[in-house]
């Protein structure tokens, strides 16, 4: 049982719907892709897609990158964005010297 066009047009109907309801409860748009996605997993009919890291990095991470970076709060992120840059300067160079350290004795 394949990915057709038909699968295809009711996974984008369910997306729609999923974003109407998302709106009108007033949850993230991600949490409800999560949750549909749950309960359509569950269903018998459900299509067989195996998930690869290229399609979770290709497919699913950009869009919920950009939701969250559309939906962000610019003024708290001013306000502590040299706590940020710190712990994310802190967090990327770390692990390269403990490799560092690791590789060369």
């Amino acid at each position: 049982m394949g990915l057709s066009i038909e699968r295809v047009e009711i996974l984008l109907l369910v997306a729609a719907v999923v974003a109407m309801l998302a709106r009108r409860l007033r949850v993230p748009y991600s949490v409800g892709l999560a949750l549909a996605g749950i309960t359509l997993a569950l269903l018998p009919f459900s299509p067989n897609i195996d998930l690869t890291k290229q399609l979770v990095f290709t497919a699913f991470l950009p869009p919920l990158i950009f939701e969250a970076a559309f939906h962000l709060r610019w003024n708290p992120l001013r306000k502590d964005l040299v706590v940020i840059l710190t712990l994310a300067t802190l967090g990327v160079q770390s692990p390269q010297r403990l490799r560092l350290l690791a590789c060369n004795p």
